[in-house]
């Protein structure tokens, strides 16, 4: 690879690096944000059920159009298309539809962002290694711009708009600095003679599961619900018919994605629904908080002795989330950071793991982990929701998300909810020892290989 005289800056590569860490939660705070003033129509809803929705099928749908060739182009043209989503964004207040555009569009371009910043970010700094300092100011940009949404979210002026479409045009601009490096030969974004028709069967499968989640969620309409365990059944038999040759760190990848999908989603329902509004934002800063406490706590681990980091940390993850069913705010939010940061010190091992899995092209290599992560959030949220609709119907007959859909709380469903979570932590806690058990037969079966060869 020849580097130009014109080569990205560490602020540069930082900003672009920002975009990787808050790709999901951002454009899911500044819509939620937007829409607060409509919580009785059915705009409030609506759009970020779409822009939830529409990102995670895009995720899995992706490499249905082929082996990924040039991540490169990918990318530009999502930044692309996520700008004209902001343009909509910012002339919504004119017609209100176009929210949903902008929802829509957002959501498409966005979804690939992370996977195929990935490898771009690898070879850079691969030829610059001084350039691996801008994931620092990466997290600083992104904890600023989560905070400027938190701040201006209320405001009447429409500065929560005019910020996110300057921050995705700078990131436009820049990216375009990318041509200086000779990235990819130049390739088609996409290898069509592999294509994998597939992956749009299990992304529209993702699609209908996600729509009809977010529409209880948000909407406490219930009526498709009985539907979910149907759709989690599917989800893992096609997923075990697709991939029949698991690694360990596969399905490390699956539990971090189930946990960071339920740390996010149970915090905000349960707050929300019994009025712990205020909490329910600090949410958002919790989650973001994390990502520098994780690499403390890494330090802090290897110090004290602990070189095999992956399997403890999978473990304290699913211990850290009983931290969330107490009632006591300051103890939820520990819970909250504890958990996401030693769920990203497991989601950093195991995407060390994949991008040197030779089974995948080096381009997708982090696609197929953010693939897999995703279906794990996909395969919780459908088990973590139909707990709570069971729940309701049995105990009391009721729909414990109304209060959090219509934004009425309702102290008295405080104890159903705990008690969904704790089911839903019980299941979790279950789930990595029995990973940690499968991941230790792995490996003694891997090292007795190398031993008798």
């Amino acid at each position: 690879m020849n580097a130009s005289k014109h080569q990205i800056s560490k602020l540069e590569l930082g900003l672009l690096s920002s975009l990787s860490e808050s790709y999901t939660l951002l454009p899911f705070m500044i819509f939620s944000s937007l829409l607060s003033k409509d919580i009785s129509t059915v705009n409030f809803f609506v759009p970020v059920l779409i822009l939830y929705s529409i990102e995670r099928a895009c995720i899995i749908g992706l490499r249905g159009f082929g082996e990924i060739s040039n991540p490169y182009k990918i990318i530009k043209c999502g930044l692309l298309i996520t700008l004209v989503g902001a343009i909509m964004m910012l002339l919504s207040p004119l017609y209100r539809p176009l929210l949903m555009i902008s929802a829509l569009l957002i959501g498409i371009g966005l979804a690939p962002y992370r996977a195929m910043f990935t490898p771009i970010y690898i070879i850079i700094t691969e030829e610059e290694p001084k350039l691996k300092k801008s994931k620092t100011f990466g997290t600083i940009f992104y904890l600023s711009i989560m905070v400027l949404t938190l701040v201006f979210g209320k405001n009447e002026l429409p500065l929560i708009p005019i910020i996110f479409f300057i921050y995705i045009l700078l990131i436009l601009l820049i990216t375009t600095k990318l041509r200086s490096y000779n990235l990819f030969d130049n390739n088609n974004a996409f290898d069509s003679s592999k294509r994998s028709p597939v992956f749009f069967i299990f992304g529209i499968l993702a699609l209908m599961s996600l729509l009809i989640l977010r529409q209880y969620q948000l909407s406490g309409v219930s009526v498709y619900m009985w539907l979910t365990p149907i759709a989690a059944m599917i989800f893992i038999l096609v997923e075990m018919y697709r991939r029949r040759h698991y690694r360990d760190y596969s399905f490390k990848t699956y539990f971090v994605g189930a946990v960071k999908s339920f740390v996010m989603l149970f915090s905000l329902v349960y707050h929300t629904s019994v009025g712990n509004t205020s909490m329910a934002m600090l949410v958002y800063i919790a989650i973001a908080v994390s990502g520098v406490f994780s690499s403390i706590i890494k330090k802090i681990l290897l110090k004290i002795g602990i070189k095999k980091l992956s399997n403890p940390c999978l473990i304290l993850s699913a211990v850290s989330l009983i931290l969330l069913i107490i009632p006591n705010s300051y103890l939820n939010l520990i819970g909250i950071v504890l958990s996401e940061a030693f769920a990203n010190i497991v989601s950093s091992d195991a995407n060390r793991k994949y991008l040197c899995d030779d089974r995948y092209v080096k381009e997708e290599r982090s696609l197929v982990r953010t693939r897999i992560q995703t279906t794990g959030s996909i395969l919780e949220q459908l088990i973590l929701f139909f707990i709570i609709f069971m729940l309701g119907e049995i105990k009391v007959h009721q729909n414990l998300l109304e209060p959090y859909a219509t934004k009425t709380p309702n102290a008295e469903i405080s104890a159903l909810l705990l008690f969904a979570g704790l089911i839903c932590i019980a299941l979790l806690v279950l789930g990595s020892v029995v990973i940690v058990c499968i991941s230790n037969k792995m490996n003694k079966r891997k090292e007795h290989y190398y031993e008798q060869k």
